[in-house]
């Protein structure tokens, strides 16, 4: 049950890229990829790796400061938008979609030769599984122009795939699922860590909840609190999920939803909102528990 108020929080409006959707509509500018025919694919093997200039990084990785251009190199029409709208929900700054000129079985992660484009490839391709990750050849396998720092040719073995399941988020998360009633979990990001809202909604989804977009919230906060919405048709049960959650997250405050809902729309669409601070964020639900 969404509720709408005038925003009465003050603060800094943080921003993140937030976006969501499996049409070829893509929030992030990403059109649908031209059709792609079913015939076998090629495999392109990608070159070997070079030594580029190291880039300070963070736990959660570098994900702003490069453009990241994802290209169809599958036999998936439409995956290459598909992932751009999911890597921009990681925070990931994203152009528009494109068609790859081959296809590859892997994906391969192509980047400009700085340190910012090379640190936001490894973390991309850290958060694909660990594929390979080698500077930008003279001719890119894309048609068009190039207009970004960053070349994903998405592969058929990651085309369509979630980044949970390619990044094995479940196992790296090092804690278990948590039962819950299906009550839908949105994190609005008031850390001012760009990025952070959607890798905790990865975070949470790899545990077992449904989850929304991300989004931002109206002030800054240095704690983060859990409201649910008291107002849904099982405010009971939705109750219980956010108290589950809490103690997932290391025993956050759970409060009913506001009428002034603390985000950027002023509505949830959902059930329960994190309104993740600055101390949890960039952090892994292990470290958040323990």
């Amino acid at each position: 049950m969404s509720r709408i108020g005038p925003i009465l929080l003050s603060g800094t409006l943080l921003v993140l890229a937030a976006c969501g959707g499996g049409s070829d509509e893509s929030t992030s500018s990403a059109p649908a990829d031209s059709e792609v025919t079913d015939s076998a694919p090629a495999t392109t093997t990608a070159p070997p790796a070079t030594e580029a200039p190291a880039a300070p990084t963070t736990a959660a990785g570098v994900v702003e400061g490069a453009t990241v251009i994802v290209a169809n190199g599958n036999i998936v029409g439409g995956s290459a938008g598909r992932m751009s709208d999911a890597l921009a929900l990681e925070g990931f700054e994203t152009g528009t979609a494109v068609d790859g000129t081959e296809k590859v079985e892997e994906s391969i992660v192509y980047h400009a030769e700085d340190a910012t484009a090379l640190a936001v490839a490894e973390t991309l391709a850290a958060r694909l599984g660990g594929v390979a990750v080698v500077p930008l050849p003279e001719a890119l396998p894309i048609e068009g122009e190039f207009t970004g720092d960053v070349l994903l040719l998405l592969g058929n073995l990651q085309a369509d795939k979630s980044i949970v399941e390619l990044s094995g988020a479940t196992e790296a998360a090092g804690v278990d699922p948590v039962e819950n009633s299906g009550s839908t979990v949105v994190v609005a990001n008031g850390s001012g860590v760009g990025g952070s809202a959607g890798e905790m909604t990865t975070q949470i989804e790899s545990i077992g909840f449904t989850v929304g977009t991300a989004t931002n919230s109206t002030a800054q906060a240095s704690e983060s609190v859990l409201y649910y919405d008291d107002g849904a048709d099982d405010a009971t049960a939705v109750k219980a999920d956010a108290d589950a959650l809490a103690i997932a997250l290391g025993g956050l405050t759970v409060l009913a939803l506001p009428d002034d809902v603390p985000t950027d729309s002023g509505t949830l669409d959902g059930d329960i909102l994190l309104v993740l601070g600055t101390n949890e964020a960039g952090k892994t639900l292990a470290e958040l528990a323990g």
